[in-house]
């Protein structure tokens, strides 16, 4: 059995590695990492779905996130069905915006890594 820490560091470092098959978005990509996460942090996870599908980002900042979504127990949802029952249970709201949080802070700095290694 893994622990919660290394799945959430996986999901951050799969979201890095989508972004880095997106060449001349790459850029933009890597924004997103730190708009998504400013929308989660200030307007919750609702809103944070809202703004993945908006932006057309979903394809990774929604589908990646895949694995944290098996620690709450809401089964048998599609995407949108999962983010708008999350907020009927108040743990398990707070507890996902926790965790998805730390996957965003996680790829943010891997895709700062990225830019560094790209430099060298």
């Amino acid at each position: 059995m893994k622990n919660l820490d290394a799945i959430i560091n996986e999901v951050g470092f799969e979201i890095v590695e989508s972004i880095k098959n997106k060449d001349k978005e790459r850029t933009k990509y890597k924004n997103y990492i730190d708009k998504s996460l400013g929308v989660l942090a200030n307007d919750g996870v609702y809103v944070y779905w809202v703004y993945c599908k908006a932006n057309k980002i979903d394809d990774i900042f929604i589908k990646k996130i895949e694995k944290l979504k098996e620690f709450v127990n809401i089964e048998n949802a599609d995407d949108e069905e999962f983010f708008r029952n999350l907020s009927n249970d108040i743990h398990q709201l707070l507890f996902f915006k926790e965790i998805l949080e730390k996957a965003l802070i996680y790829a943010r700095y891997h895709a700062k890594a990225l830019k560094v290694s790209e430099n060298e």
